[in-house]
């Protein structure tokens, strides 16, 4: 007779999936307000905001559950990495005075609400749940396809890159964090892994629209990746060329996407980030870095005060504090690197893999990925969990 799964495991797969979905629906909403607000200046979200807030929410829960249901699944530096993260950054809020009650304010990159959904690292030790993650991630990719795809043919892609920005950035952003990950772990899946480039090819259309270079220069990196862990690699390099060539036909033979490949040759090797990272640097002192400046902090960006950076590290360790950027460096890219160089399981070496994309995209590489409470940082929090608890296994 099979062991049946305790009521606890179910309750918390039951939220977690609820509150994806939840997010996955919002990812629509989220794409046409960032849509509004560029063109429109309209900020405000209508009766969708529910799904927003039921999916938060029930992320929540899931990661307070979870914190104290698998406390024994990882190992003592790992739980306590992460409640002194937690515990810091809680403290830091309350201290500098911000109001608790401003829920923008407390889900915002600098407020508590990613910081309490990171907890999600402590759902994928169970082997049930994460089989689920990865076919929910799969399904995933092909649902913001279709969405694309329903902007595409409704829009176009602009005439700039602002107006790409404007109608696709959302979309991108999710699917650069969701189809490397679903196109590697098909690899060896004899069943999909003929048409594994399926998954792929969405997210590399959707930073050609974009003209997102970090984006397409992450996609380089994991066919790299990709090619290094083929033993046919004769055949690869001929599958490769022919989808290539074929992608580059549809490319050229499309006057829309043929511009957006256009106007990213024209913004070449253009450096967007060392002048506001000087500006930045010129501003601040040791005592800053080593306790946090506070989540209402502000520095000036050519005239204008400014809350972010496009170095999510550095903003970290500014708004934070040393101990955070510590902590979270330490479970986000030192035991990723660890895992990486001294594992044989490919699995692992592509949890490890997409982590290490995120430190490097964290550092400035893709300015449009942060700790947040978007569906993209769920999913890069129950890729993380999985390996750090791989990780405890071995320690």
């Amino acid at each position: 007779m099979k062991n049946k799964t305790p009521f606890i495991d179910r309750l918390i797969s039951f939220l977690l999936f609820l509150g994806l979905t939840f997010g996955l629906i919002f990812i629509y909403f989220a794409q046409e307000r960032h849509y509004n607000t560029l063109v429109y200046g309209n900020l405000l979200l209508g009766t969708e905001r529910y799904l927003r807030i039921l999916c938060v929410m029930l992320v929540f829960l899931v990661s307070v559950l979870a914190i104290f249901r698998s406390k024994s699944r990882y190992t003592l530096n790992v739980y306590a990495a992460y409640v002194v993260l937690l515990g810091y950054i809680t403290l830091n809020y309350v201290l500098y005075g911000a109001d608790i009650f401003d829920t923008t304010k407390l889900m915002d990159t600098k407020g508590i609400g990613p910081w309490i959904c990171m907890g999600l690292i402590f759902v994928s030790q169970n082997d049930g749940i994460f089989k689920n993650i990865k076919i929910f991630l799969f399904i995933t990719v092909f649902v913001i396809f279709a969405l694309s795809v329903y902007n595409f043919i409704d829009y176009g892609v602009g005439a700039y890159r602002g107006e790409a920005i404007a109608k696709y950035l959302v979309y991108a952003v999710n699917m650069v964090w969701i189809a490397p990950y679903v196109f590697l772990i098909l690899k060896n899946k004899v069943k999909f892994a003929k048409f594994r480039f399926l998954v792929l090819l969405p997210g590399v259309f959707l930073a050609l629209i974009t003209q997102t270079r970090s984006f397409l220069l992450i996609y380089f990196l994991v066919l790299l990746f990709d090619f290094f862990h083929t033993k046919k690699k004769t055949l690869y390099i001929l599958f490769g060329s022919i989808l290539a060539f074929g992608f580059m036909a549809l490319l050229l033979s499309s006057e829309a996407l043929s511009s957006s490949y256009k106007l990213l040759g024209k913004r070449g090797l253009e450096d967007s980030r060392t002048s506001q990272l000087v500006q930045f640097t010129d501003q601040i002192n040791i005592i800053e870095l080593v306790v946090g400046k506070g989540p209402d902090a502000t520095w000036s960006f050519s005239g204008f005060a400014y809350q972010h950076l496009d170095n999510q590290w550095m903003l970290l360790l500014w708004w934070g504090g040393l101990i955070p950027f510590l902590m979270y460096f330490y479970l986000t890219a030192f035991i990723p690197v660890k895992m990486f160089l001294k594992t044989d399981d490919y699995e692992t070496k592509v949890e490890s893999f997409i982590l290490i994309l995120w430190t490097l995209a964290c550092g400035g590489m893709a300015i449009f990925s942060t700790m947040s409470v978007e569906f993209y940082f769920f999913v890069i929090c129950l890729i993380q969990g999985r390996l750090l608890h791989k990780y405890s296994l071995i320690k």
